[in-house]
């Protein structure tokens, strides 16, 4: 006789269950969500509530000299007339300075900007006061406002609250940029946590994504602008690699497009200068080869390039495809005074050397020329003799 009573109680549970889930997701797409039909509704409940609590407060302050209907709806209405007003104000900071000023590192012309505003909407305040609501004020019965004749505190007292709207709007705007910048943050560390334990285990080869992830971390707090194209980047590469590393052969052609997107996501947030030339010549129209051949390459390149002091760095990369052969030469610069590779990281070189003999045996060549300025790795593959 129990068991109905108990599957009753399960399904009671599962029920209630979904109904918090899908109410948590619902506040959630409400506050977060960038959908057209959420945005409307998340704004226009936040500023009903600024009407309400305005009028509310202005009920209060006249509550035990003037009847609740007189003050209720007075107040409704001049509170009303005027929020166009802080909306316009609030929404020219969330919406203008801080993208175009804030993000970008140009404090001093953003905090110029916002006084000027600040000036412009206080004399429309000014004015509104001045003009409108003593004519509400008597339309309901209700004493005109008495304004102080000292222009300097009435200035202050605006400045006050018109900023005090203003900064209210930029904390909620930059708490939930803060926000989900740490949740995109939480969701990298988790995939490089992922990635450095398949790489323990030998499942997986290229490392520059720990290292892209662990600057994509550092420039979150530095450059916050440059996130979102460096997330798009890891994106795809991450997808490449996902779906294509455990393959015999992947063309070449989308091998050189995760390439290029390598070479963007490495020039982005470089301090310093970088000149990075890459060069393709031949038919690579229909051609294969083994993943992440040519990657790990050029990443050691740039490895070496991000730990040498020059004034002047650069990477050239060239490479010709033809009757099946690739021929490529990565080269990069070095101080004249150096010889050898950076930390021992000729162990990559090395690293690649045994995966080429195991995918191309008798078939490749891979050199390395050390010069007054530069290094230089050649590689010849003939494509058509790769071991599948």
């Amino acid at each position: 006789m129990d068991a109905p009573e108990l599957s009753g109680a399960s399904i009671l549970i599962g029920s209630c269950k979904r109904d918090i889930y899908f109410s948590v997701m619902t506040v959630n797409s409400l506050v977060f969500s960038n959908n057209r039909r959420y945005r409307i509704t998340r704004h226009s409940l936040f500023w009903l509530l600024w009407i309400l609590y305005y009028t509310v407060f202005n009920v209060v302050y006249w509550q035990h000299e003037f009847p609740l209907t007189k003050t209720f709806w007075e107040s409704l209405v001049e509170v009303s007339l005027s929020t166009p007003m802080d909306i316009i104000f609030c929404y020219s900071i969330i919406y203008f300075l801080l993208p175009r000023y804030l993000y970008s590192g140009h404090y001093i012309r953003m905090i110029l900007l916002w006084l000027l505003f600040s000036v412009l909407f206080i004399v429309a305040f000014r004015a509104y006061n001045h003009e409108v609501v003593p004519h509400l004020r008597r339309a309901f019965g209700l004493p005109s406002p008495v304004f102080t004749k000292n222009v300097y505190w009435s200035f202050l007292n605006l400045f006050y609250q018109i900023n005090m709207e203003g900064g209210l709007a930029a904390a909620i705007k930059l708490g939930k940029m803060w926000f989900i910048k740490q949740q995109e943050l939480d969701l990298l560390k988790i995939e490089k946590q992922k990635m450095e334990r398949s790489l323990e285990e030998g499942r997986m080869q290229p490392v520059f994504l720990i290292d892209a992830l662990d600057r994509v971390e550092q420039l979150s707090v530095i450059k916050p602008s440059l996130i979102p194209g460096m997330i798009k980047r890891i994106k795809n590469l991450l997808l490449y690699v996902i779906y294509e590393n455990n393959m015999a052969s992947v063309s070449l052609e989308k091998e050189l497009a995760l390439l290029e997107e390598y070479i963007e996501l490495e020039k982005t947030g470089m301090a310093e200068s970088l000149r990075a030339i890459v060069k393709i010549t031949g038919h690579t129209a229909g051609e294969r080869i083994a993943p992440f051949i040519i990657l790990p390459l050029v990443e050691n390149g740039f490895h070496q390039l991000s730990r040498l002091g020059l004034p002047d760095k650069f990477i050239d990369i060239s490479m010709r495809v033809e009757s099946g052969n690739f021929q490529m030469r990565v080269g990069w610069s070095k101080p004249i005074d150096s010889s050898t590779l950076i930390n021992g990281n000729g162990l990559c070189l090395q690293n690649i050397s045994k995966r080429l003999n195991l995918l191309y045996p008798e078939s490749h060549e891979m050199k390395v020329v050390i010069t007054t300025g530069q290094f230089i790795v050649d590689l010849k593959i003939n494509l058509n003799r790769a071991i599948n």
